[in-house]
């Protein structure tokens, strides 16, 4: 496939599977059943062996604990089989997520994707949090709420 393919591959996976909340509609057209995640919190291993299911859960836990999610793609380069890419993103921290209890607050941040492709589909996903991380926002949120 080409690089401009692999980049609309990747589009629509935060169009429906982010910002629609759909991860489930469209999973098997754009991961490979191999796929290795390599994300915060993940461990290596795991990342490796069961990186399908764990994307799918992660992606699954994220839009139901922001279920109103906006994801937007400030920038986005694709070479070849990879493409690399700045999520920024917020939404209402409505559901429990990461274990921080829903602040109900919205909840900005940003995450660098590296995604590696084969005949289309993503093979290897590697995020990297920038800013204040997730975790962190949710907290200070939850905290900015109850104290205000």
């Amino acid at each position: 496939m080409s690089a401009a393919q692999n980049e609309q591959v990747f589009r629509r996976f935060v169009d429906i599977g982010l910002n629609q909340n759909k991860i489930e509609s469209i999973q098997a057209e754009i991961c490979a059943p191999n796929l290795v995640l390599e994300a915060p919190g993940v461990p290596t291993n795991a990342g490796r062996e069961q990186g399908y299911e764990l994307f799918k859960q992660s992606v699954l836990g994220f839009t139901l604990a922001f279920p109103d999610v906006q994801c937007k793609l400030p920038f986005l380069v694709a070479e070849g089989e990879t493409v690399a890419a700045d999520i920024a993103y917020h939404g209402h921290h409505e559901n429990e997520f990461m274990g921080v209890a829903a602040s109900h607050e919205d909840v900005a941040g940003g995450e660098l994707w590296f995604v590696d492709f084969k005949d289309g589909k993503m093979t290897n996903v590697r995020i990297c949090e920038y800013g204040t991380p997730l975790r962190a926002a949710m907290t200070a949120a939850g905290a900015h709420r109850a104290h205000p």
